[in-house]
This record gives structure tokens, C-alpha cells and sequence, in this order.
């Protein structure tokens, strides 16, 4: 058994795989009411192309199988526990790391790949597949906005959806009521960067807690191996 200052890591340990617990948990419910609210808009872009609810829930399990691994390590002080935590954990810190990386290295081609997507939706707003007329439909509203760069991207395709009416109501374009002046690809981008801004926030209060994590297993392993080398040598 671990005694004197040890005791207060293995607590502390213990503290910490709580809040890496709660903070996956939270990823894993903030990731589904993405899933579920924005799903029509995330298709329509290229689900790969946002920070996918997908992403979220992957990593919000990931977080709270750690969390609840390293608090029974913690608790009943297992070896084996406590080392496969450390490890695992650090290979997690370590693929956020490279997906940061990454998410940077290809934010120069998100205008371009994200105007493709919207061009190609515009080409089939008015065919057979209702997904992508619902999709364009629930972008304009939840947006405010009107086309891709704005109201005249809709011309070459067809008339003016309704929902690109400040004030949406049936029948709202024949009565010359106002459309949205802005673009979906300048609000999309503005709100990506606000919640990529958020959620960059919570995975860097996370990794700290993570980086914690890693640091107090190491010493609770050390000090399990060198209690159990004592009791048998």
C-alpha cells in the first residue's frame, strides 16, 4: 500500500480522471446535440470538412474510458492499471497533438473545399434528392444567410429559395419580402471559428489535465513497483 506524500498523488491522480471523466462525458453530449441539431448543415458542407460530431463523440469516449480507467488504478492502486492508464493516455495527448497540427495545416484549403460543396448542393437544390433541398433550407435559416457568397448565386439554378427570407414564411419571395444579404460561406466560416476558438479552449484545459494524469500515474506506478519489490525482498 502507498503511504506519506504518495497518498495525496494517488488522491490527487484519482481527482484528476474525475475531471477527464466529466470532461469526456461532456464532449460525448455536446458531440450527439451537434449531431443531432446541425446534422442537415454538416451534410451539406462534408461532414469530414467541420469538426465532426463524430470527432467529438470518438474523443469523449476515449476521455471517459481513461478517466474511469485511471480512477479504479488509482483506488485500488493496480500496477497494471496505473502503467496501461499512463500509456494510453500519453498516446491520446499525443494524437491530439498531430490532429491540431494537421487541422492547421489544412485550414488554407477549407474556403476552397467548403465553396465546393456549397456550389455542388446549389446544382441540385431543385432535382429529386429532397436531403439536399432540406439541407440548403435548414443552412439558410439556422445561418441567415442566402447562397454562397449571396442571393445571386441562386439565379443560374432557379429562383430564389424562401428560405433565404428574413422573415420566412410561405410564399414570403412572391411578396417581396427581404432576403439575406450575407453569404453562407462568410457565416459558416465565422461560426467555425468561434466554436473551433471554444472547443480549441476545452481540449487545451483537457490536455492539461491529461498531462497531470500522465504525470502523477508515473509516480504512483514507481512508488506500487517499489512497495511491492520492499514486501517480497
Amino acid at each position: 500500500m502507498v503511504e506519506g506524500g504518495v497518498t495525496i498523488v494517488k488522491y490527487l491522480l484519482f481527482l484528476a480522471n474525475l475531471v477527464l471523466w466529466v470532461g469526456g462525458l461532456g464532449l460525448i453530449i455536446f458531440g450527439s446535440i451537434l449531431k443531432l441539431k446541425y446534422s442537415n448543415a454538416l451534410n451539406l458542407f462534408g461532414d469530414e470538412k467541420l469538426s465532426t460530431p463524430i470527432l467529438f463523440l470518438i474523443i469523449g469516449a476515449l476521455c471517459t474510458m481513461l478517466g474511469f480507467l485511471g480512477c479504479c488504478g488509482a483506488i485500488r492502486e493496480n500496477y497494471c492499471l496505473t502503467v496501461s492508464f499512463a500509456v494510453l493516455l500519453a498516446l491520446l495527448i499525443t494524437c491530439e497533438i498531430a490532429a491540431v497540427i494537421i487541422g492547421y495545416a489544412l485550414n488554407d484549403t477549407f474556403h476552397t473545399e467548403l465553396s465546393g460543396s456549397l456550389e455542388n448542393g446549389l446544382k441540385y437544390y431543385n432535382s429529386e434528392n429532397y436531403g439536399v433541398k432540406r439541407a440548403w433550407d435548414s443552412t439558410q435559416k439556422f445561418f441567415q444567410c442566402c447562397g454562397i457568397v449571396n442571393s445571386t448565386d441562386w439565379i443560374p439554378y432557379g429562383n430564389i429559395p424562401e428560405s433565404c427570407c428574413t422573415n420566412y414564411y410561405e410564399g414570403c419571395i412572391s411578396s417581396n419580402v427581404p432576403v439575406y444579404s450575407k453569404g453562407c460561406i462568410e457565416n459558416v466560416q465565422a461560426w467555425t471559428i468561434t466554436n473551433g476558438q471554444l472547443v480549441g479552449g476545452i481540449c487545451a484545459i483537457l490536455a492539461a489535465v491529461q498531462l497531470i494524469g500522465v504525470c502523477f500515474a508515473c509516480c504512483l506506478s514507481k512508488s506500487i513497483l517499489k512497495d511491492f519489490h520492499d514486501f517480497y525482498y
